[in-house]
């Protein structure tokens, strides 16, 4: 038992040696030239001559006691020590910005505030998942949900009235994203729509219908997949222009026009005179966490750590599948 105790206390002493020695200058660095591997590129980023990223990856090293990159005249590679060191660094990093985020907002009596956009997914239990862990671990930040309506691919992030958003892939330009979780795609039509007597519908029958979509058509990239345009020859008839889901649906139901959604739309079912049929052999749709490009905020990329862990756990659970 003493010695058992003896080695706890050795291996603490060695942990607090280590955090002393290693400072967060030191794992920026490292963060950088890990997500770079490229010394020119890393010392850009961080203000630094490229001596002075070399002089700190080495101090790194041998504080550490282990090499972390393999470097010769035309790459740069992590070895696997440094590959189990870039699996913690993020979250350190960030859990060292938020704690001092935490700390000035005590000082100031103010709370830090995170506006989150969600477009298309109220019917999934991720959403609710996610804001749940987040408050739970950061329970000095004031979560702010609006519902952004179709026309709005961003769910306000490039409008500014959001810090990030949950949006359905492809993503507008502007946009940095963490895919999460995938949702097959179902056809809704009308219940007197023949293509609505089968088990499941055809794409290419689909396509040449008129849709519903929203006002704002710059998005294309997005019109194409959510109408299916690789089965159809240019762009899709419009029978429909609609804002809000309710509009689509009521589009939908009135004969106006067909449209294609994810599955867990059927969280608004039954609604008069439509009906859901899965697609035939589509890729799914791909649900993201989408923040500004170059938003480096620790609590941002916190919140994006968290929307990743909740997806996976789903996915574990079976309820959700995995992002392609």
């Amino acid at each position: 038992m003493r010695r058992a105790e003896n080695g706890n206390t050795d291996r603490l002493s060695d942990l607090q040696s280590w955090l002393v020695d290693v400072e967060l200058r030191h794992l920026r660095a490292f963060h950088v030239l890990a997500t770079e591997l490229n010394f020119t590129k890393a010392a850009a980023r961080l203000h630094l001559t490229q001596q002075a990223l070399s002089n700190q990856i080495k101090q790194l090293e041998t504080r550490i006691g282990a090499t972390l990159f393999q470097r010769s005249t035309r790459q740069v590679t992590l070895t696997d020590a440094g590959r189990t060191l870039l699996a913690r660094v993020p979250d350190i990093l960030d859990t060292v910005g938020a704690a001092i985020a935490d700390t000035r907002e005590t000082e100031s009596g103010e709370r830090t505030e995170l506006r989150i956009g969600i477009r298309g997914v109220t019917g999934l239990d991720v959403t609710p998942r996610m804001l749940r862990a987040f408050a739970a671990e950061y329970p000095h930040v004031a979560l702010t949900v609006g519902k952004v309506e179709f026309d709005d691919p961003s769910a306000g992030v490039l409008a500014g009235t959001a810090d990030m958003g949950l949006i359905w892939l492809p993503a507008p330009d502007g946009l940095e994203i963490t895919p999460l979780l995938a949702e097959e795609r179902i056809a809704l039509l009308s219940a007197d729509d023949p293509l609505a007597a089968g088990p499941a519908v055809a794409p290419p029958d689909l396509a040449v219908q008129p849709f519903a979509w929203w006002t704002d058509n710059r998005h294309l990239a997005a019109q194409h997949f959510m109408t299916l345009g690789d089965y159809r020859d240019g762009p899709p008839t419009i029978g429909a222009y609609v804002t809000t889901l309710e509009d689509l649906l009521a589009a939908v139901g009135s004969g106006q026009a067909v449209a294609v959604s994810v599955a867990s739309v059927a969280h608004f079912f039954p609604w008069s005179g439509v009906v859901a049929r899965p697609l035939r052999d589509v890729a799914p749709a791909v649900l993201a966490l989408a923040v500004r490009e170059g938003d480096t905020r620790p609590l941002v990329s916190a919140f994006a750590r968290t929307a990743a862990k909740v997806a996976a756990e789903l996915i574990a659970e079976g309820t959700c599948a995995p992002a392609p």
